[in-house]
């Protein structure tokens, strides 16, 4: 059975941990970060004075990776990779706060704590980043047997073209 959009996006659904990279002034900036998924977008919650927020309104183009652990292997990650644009979302984001909603009740009270806490003076108000992928996503070894890369170590590599519709809508 072939390995589909809709497997991945639920596979995006079930973790909450990636790295972002924006552009800053003296080059890339890197960061791992907890999301909330709702479909293909991720919503990254952070707070108005961080570097990466600083980035995004400068520049909207960014990267992630989401590392996918084997289960019980001490492995490097399986990853999900893609290029897209970012936004500066209200905390107060109808569709944000129902990808929360959605998300693993750990992290979900965990977030909400930190709001709670968040030193505002410092770090400026909570606000969310969100992050729609561009026109493709590319993995490795997502959705492909182990026997089969090991007999072919290209086959590893899985693309998925985004709809257009998921693009533009939203």
């Amino acid at each position: 059975m072939a390995y589909t959009l809709e497997n991945l996006t639920r596979l995006i659904a079930k973790h909450s941990f990636c790295v972002l990279a924006t552009q800053g002034l003296r080059g890339p900036h890197v960061a791992g970060v907890c999301y909330f998924a709702r479909g293909l977008d991720l919503y990254i919650p952070t707070s108005a004075n961080t570097a990466k927020a600083r980035n995004v309104r400068r520049d909207p183009r960014v990267a992630v990776h989401v590392p996918v652990p084997w289960p019980l292997v001490p492995a490097p990650p399986r990853s999900i990779q893609f290029r897209g644009k970012a936004e500066i979302l209200s905390i107060n984001d109808p569709a944000a706060n129902e990808a929360l909603e959605h998300g693993p009740l750990v992290i979900r009270r965990v977030f909400r704590r930190l709001l709670e806490r968040v030193d505002a003076e410092t770090w400026g108000e909570s606000i969310w980043i969100h992050v729609r992928p561009g026109k493709r996503i590319e993995t490795f070894m997502v959705g492909v047997p182990s026997t089969a890369i090991f007999r072919d170590e290209k086959k590893a590599m899985l693309h998925f073209d985004v709809p257009q519709d998921v693009i533009e809508d939203h």
